[in-house]
Protein backbone atom coordinates (compact mmCIF):
# COMPACT_ATOMS: atom_id res chain seq x y z
CA UNK A 1 0.00 0.00 0.00
CA UNK A 2 2.84 2.35 1.02
CA UNK A 3 4.59 1.76 -2.59
CA UNK A 4 0.90 2.84 -4.51
CA UNK A 5 1.02 5.54 -2.37
CA UNK A 6 4.55 6.66 -3.54
CA UNK A 7 3.55 6.21 -7.30
CA UNK A 8 0.66 8.55 -7.27
CA UNK A 9 2.68 11.23 -5.30
CA UNK A 10 5.55 10.97 -7.81
CA UNK A 11 2.73 11.30 -10.74
CA UNK A 12 1.49 13.66 -9.14
CA UNK A 13 4.43 15.82 -8.71
CA UNK A 14 5.57 15.01 -12.42
CA UNK A 15 1.90 16.03 -13.67
CA UNK A 16 2.22 19.80 -11.73
CA UNK A 17 6.07 20.00 -12.93
CA UNK A 18 4.16 19.37 -16.44
CA UNK A 19 1.80 22.38 -15.71
CA UNK A 20 4.03 24.82 -14.47
CA UNK A 21 6.66 23.86 -17.79
CA UNK A 22 4.15 23.81 -20.50
CA UNK A 23 2.36 26.80 -22.32
CA UNK A 24 -0.33 25.20 -23.84
CA UNK A 25 -4.22 24.80 -23.34
CA UNK A 26 -4.34 21.19 -23.45
CA UNK A 27 -1.33 19.88 -21.98
CA UNK A 28 -1.83 22.08 -19.05
CA UNK A 29 -5.53 20.58 -18.40
CA UNK A 30 -4.52 17.35 -19.14
CA UNK A 31 -1.62 17.72 -16.06
CA UNK A 32 -4.28 19.32 -13.90
CA UNK A 33 -6.55 16.31 -14.51
CA UNK A 34 -3.91 13.44 -13.70
CA UNK A 35 -2.36 15.82 -10.88
CA UNK A 36 -6.16 15.83 -9.17
CA UNK A 37 -6.70 12.02 -9.75
CA UNK A 38 -3.03 11.16 -8.39
CA UNK A 39 -4.06 13.70 -5.45
CA UNK A 40 -7.23 11.95 -4.70
CA UNK A 41 -5.49 8.39 -4.88
CA UNK A 42 -3.12 10.30 -2.34
CA UNK A 43 -5.71 11.06 0.00
CA UNK A 44 -7.16 7.29 -0.17
CA UNK A 45 -4.49 5.49 0.11
CA UNK A 46 -2.19 7.55 2.09
CA UNK A 47 -0.90 5.86 5.64
CA UNK A 48 -3.05 6.85 8.89
CA UNK A 49 -0.48 9.15 10.26
CA UNK A 50 -0.44 11.45 7.23
CA UNK A 51 -4.23 11.47 7.05
CA UNK A 52 -4.54 11.88 10.87
CA UNK A 53 -2.26 14.94 10.34
CA UNK A 54 -4.56 16.62 7.40
CA UNK A 55 -7.78 16.21 9.45
CA UNK A 56 -6.05 18.47 12.30
CA UNK A 57 -4.61 20.86 9.97
CA UNK A 58 -8.02 21.05 7.88
CA UNK A 59 -9.88 21.21 11.42
CA UNK A 60 -6.97 23.98 12.74
CA UNK A 61 -7.35 26.13 9.22
CA UNK A 62 -11.13 26.34 9.17
CA UNK A 63 -11.18 27.42 12.96
CA UNK A 64 -11.43 31.23 12.28
CA UNK A 65 -13.80 30.63 9.37
CA UNK A 66 -16.80 31.96 9.84
CA UNK A 67 -20.20 32.43 7.94
CA UNK A 68 -20.81 36.30 6.15
CA UNK A 69 -23.07 38.55 8.40
CA UNK A 70 -26.06 38.23 7.49
CA UNK A 71 -28.10 41.60 6.82
CA UNK A 72 -30.68 43.14 9.73
CA UNK A 73 -33.95 44.29 7.83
Amino acid sequence: MLGMFWMALITSLTAWFCYMNTSEEIPRILAIAVGMLGLGCDLVIAPWPIQLSLVFFILYWTRHVSPPPTKAS
